[in-house]
């Protein structure tokens, strides 16, 4: 026999092997293919039976979502009212909870079956109209798809005797089927409905109009995975004899090498992800090859982690350069950069700026130490947080003044944050940190709304400019607490304006800019002239500074009580130089902060030694800044001690109230001018607590003192009342020197000639 070379044995070799494999690939097909009909068969058969039952269990889901949220009160709301239905449509009842799984579209109609059209005239995907009655639940196909349709009455009560309409819930098939249950052998892709476009069939006869394939069986996977692995053996036992050697070689040295290669140079591109750019954690078969792969995988898991550490770093940067490390809020670089980024891109309209400032923080800072006042401003910056929108910015732009831009807004939902805000802090109990006076916020707003855009166009600097001058009318003593912009707030102007601020630090200087105005305090009933109170304005570079405009800035730059020795000083002026009469009565207003400092109760001794012959009554106000209330009581008994009044003023509005009336040692209690006028215009209940307390603070030994009179009607009701003093302009209007009180009308002397005080009994009614 002639011998064969070694290629030609191969040959033959490799030849018996591959008619054998043939051989045997075709009886595996062939027996395969056979079992696999039979399993297609059967699968078939349970792809339907999953399907119908999941197409019953979906029918009931559907039903019972559909009830609860066919009960849901806003969904018999809008049925009443369908003011907000889009809204409701579109959010609400996507965030409530109630809507069944993959409901891709809700609707409501009216007992007539009529579709809920809303306002803004948006297309609605579901049916215009319903039969009557009209359908439960339904399958229908649309643009190749079906969908479930479910129909449910909405009744206005339980007993469902009032229909008040429908709501209709849209599904699509395919994915309500998908969240009813996992499928074994249904394959939902291959769900097809045999029913023409806008057709529809009543879910219980679904089963006949739906087709669906099954899944590849897993029995079938598991033979072609083991034809699969058959046929590779049985080629690498063929191949093997003249690839081993080759392959041996490309594994072991050639394909390591190779990896090696591309995942080092991988390393070397500046753009790749270092987290991405792993070296194979398979071990190596060569020694010296697996020593080089752990070295570099070592080498890229620390410039990884290096990599990560710096993003980190920069990340953590970034926020603590934008961050106030006190309380965790954005800072003023922060505003700033958002506040340009707004300008820049041209998004602000419907913009709302809001400005919160604490009220007095200065006196809190310097009574309590900066702990407490850090622990005040953090608190009130999580409050503030807490009040605001998840992705609402809160920024502190200043020592105790914070700042947040609202987008896509209006004057009512402006006005809702600002109040919400308000309560947040006002509801906080501050005591903890040993205050003993309430911490209060002013909140100014400034809007840019998109329906005054187009006629009047403000800028970001404008709109800066009016919150400013919004939050100062808010710090106004006794008014609100939240001010929106308006033209009436232009007269802040001069809280803001140098020549303002100027005359105030001058005044201060040099008293002689202050010019006293004095009006008529009268004794009951008799009408007497018993004193006057002393009203302070500025006169600077010939214009003349009102009231409403210094106190503001006194209390914004924490003046009270350097401005209190200015006042005390140009009394004492109008003193020595007879503008005020020897002998006539003054009365002074002293500040919170004014009554605890020593300077301002020496500056009122040192008076009270040279005017030994003149009434001289110090009113106190402001009282919920006194945060020394000891201290404050024991000076008044100084000044009482040294011969003058302690009147108690605005009593019954801001914060002055029977507490501080039981605290301090006062002689006189002021009711506010609100307080005196609803004895003429409030409703019968306030007429009668302002009765009531007036009577309490009688008797409790205390001379009142009624601002505001402006008629004879209202000073006969304080008379009777027993009120001893009264002041108002039916006395006369402040003036440089105080004046005699004219004679009042006839009716009105004869009005008051017959009073007595104290006629009116406690619960008589005054009109």
């Amino acid at each position: 026999m002639k011998p064969r070379s070694i290629g030609q044995l191969a040959l033959l070799y490799l030849s018996l092997f591959t008619l054998m494999l043939l051989a045997m690939g075709v009886y595996f097909w062939h027996e395969i293919g056979q079992t696999h009909l039979q399993l297609q068969e059967q699968a078939a058969r349970t792809a339907r039976v999953e399907v119908a039952e999941a197409m019953e269990a979906l029918g009931k889901q559907t039903r019972a979502l559909g009830e609860n949220l066919a009960a849901w009160d806003e969904t018999k709301q809008q049925l009443v009212f369908p003011e907000y239905y889009a809204l409701w449509r579109d959010n609400r009842v996507r965030d409530s909870g109630l809507l069944p799984p993959g409901v891709t579209a809700v609707a409501l109609y009216d007992k007539a079956g009529n579709l809920l059209i809303d306002s803004a005239g948006g297309v609605t995907p579901m049916p215009r109209h319903l039969p009557s009655p009209p359908p439960a639940t339904l399958l229908k196909n649309e643009a190749k798809r079906s969908y479930l349709y479910d129909f449910l009455p909405v009744y206005a009560d339980p007993g469902h005797s009032v229909l008040l309409g429908y709501l209709g819930l849209k599904t699509p098939l395919r994915e309500a089927l998908a969240h009813i249950r996992a499928y074994r052998y249904a394959n939902l892709d291959s769900l097809e409905m045999t029913l023409p476009a806008q057709a529809t069939v009543d879910i219980s006869h679904a089963m006949e109009v739906l087709l669906v394939n099954a899944r590849p069986s897993p029995e079938q996977k598991e033979l072609q995975r083991l034809l699969q692995h058959s046929v590779a053996r049985l080629s690498l036992a063929v191949l093997l004899g003249l690839l081993l050697a080759a392959w041996w070689l490309n594994r072991l040295m050639v394909r390591p090498l190779r990896r090696l290669s591309a995942e080092i140079d991988a390393l070397d591109d500046p753009d790749g992800d270092l987290h991405a750019q792993r070296l194979d954690l398979q071990p190596l078969r060569v020694q010296e090859l697996e020593n080089v792969r752990r070295s570099f995988n070592d080498y890229q898991n620390r410039l990884a982690e290096l990599h990560r550490n710096l993003e980190q770093n920069s990340r953590d940067f970034f926020d603590q350069a934008r961050r106030d490390a006190l309380t965790g809020a954005f800072n003023r670089r922060a505003f700033e950069e958002d506040w340009r980024g707004l300008g820049q891109s041209g998004r602000h309209e419907e913009l709302a700026l809001i400005l919160f400032d604490c009220d007095h923080f200065k006196a809190i800072n310097d009574t309590y130490g900066h702990n407490v006042g850090d622990a005040v401003i953090a608190t009130i910056a999580q409050r503030l947080q807490h009040a605001l929108r998840t992705d609402d910015r809160l920024y502190r732009i200043g020592g105790d003044e914070f700042a947040t831009l609202i987008s896509k807004t209006d004057t009512l939902h402006a006005q809702t944050v600002a109040e919400r805000c308000l309560e947040q802090v006002m509801s906080h109990d501050f005591h903890a940190y040993g205050l003993t006076e309430p911490v209060t916020i002013s909140i100014g707003v400034a809007l840019i709304l998109s329906e005054t855009s187009g006629s009047e166009r403000i800028t970001l600097s404008e709109l800066q400019k009016r919150a400013d001058l919004a939050m100062y009318a808010a710090k106004r003593p006794g008014g609100q607490k939240i001010v929106f912009y308006s033209p009436q707030t232009e007269d802040m102007k001069s809280l803001v304006a140098n020549s303002a601020i100027n005359a105030v630090f001058q005044a201060i200087q040099n008293p002689e800019l202050i010019e006293m105005a004095y009006q008529a305090v009268v004794r009951l009933p008799l009408l007497r002239h018993e004193y006057s109170e002393a009203l302070a304005r500025i006169r600077f570079n010939d214009t003349l500074v009102q009231a409403e405009a210094i106190f503001p800035i006194v209390q914004a730059r924490n003046l009270d009580a350097e401005f209190d020795l200015a006042v005390i000083r140009a009394i004492r002026r109008d003193c020595d130089t007879g503008r005020l009469p020897e002998g006539k009565g003054v009365s002074i207003n002293i500040s919170g902060p004014g009554i605890v400092n020593a300077r301002v109760i020496d500056a009122l001794l040192t008076l009270l030694a040279t005017e030994p012959n003149r009434k001289i009554v110090v009113e106190i106000t402001e009282t919920a800044l006194i945060t020394q209330m000891d201290t404050a009581s024991q000076n008044i008994q100084r000044l009482r001690a040294a011969g003058a009044l302690a009147a108690l003023d605005d009593f019954g509005s801001g914060y002055s109230s029977l507490r501080y009336l039981a605290s301090m040692p006062v002689d006189l209690v002021k009711f506010d001018i609100s307080m005196v006028q609803l004895l003429e215009t409030g409703l019968p209940r306030q007429q009668l607590i302002v009765q009531e307390i007036a009577y309490m603070v009688i008797t409790a030994g205390y001379e009142l003192v009624a601002e505001g009179i402006e008629s004879a009607s209202l000073l006969d009701k304080i008379v009777r009342l027993g009120f001893s003093h009264a002041q108002g302009y039916y006395f006369g209007q402040p003036g440089e020197t105080p004046e005699h009180v004219c004679e009042g009308p006839l009716s009105a002397l004869t009005a008051v000639s017959h009073a007595q005080p104290g006629d009116i009994a406690p619960g008589t009614p005054l009109s």
